[in-house]
């Protein structure tokens, strides 16, 4: 029986659980981004990202919605008949 393969099985994860998505800023941004980011509570770009989303989502009144799980494992978004359940990293949920 072969080694298991940690950063093999973790990439397989990501292919079949998640969509990539790239996006490009001016040169420069990139820092100025990280230190916003960071300076708001995120963990991650991509926690900062997937929540503006869901904000702009609600706001917007779409009623698919994303589905959302932090590294905490909690929902921050959902697709459900009431719309969008909203939290952010400080524990406030909206609905």
């Amino acid at each position: 029986m072969g080694e298991f393969n940690k950063q093999k099985y973790d990439n397989q994860y990501a292919k079949e659980n998640y969509d990539r998505c790239i996006f490009n800023v001016p040169k420069g941004q990139k820092a100025v981004i990280e230190a916003h980011w960071k300076a708001k509570g995120y963990k991650s770009l991509n926690a900062y990202v997937n929540d503006l989303i869901t904000q702009d989502m609600g706001r917007t009144g779409e009623k698919q919605g994303i589905h959302i799980q932090n590294s905490n494992g909690v929902v921050i978004g959902g697709n459900n008949n009431n719309g969008i359940v909203i939290g952010d990293i400080k524990g406030n949920v909206n609905m």
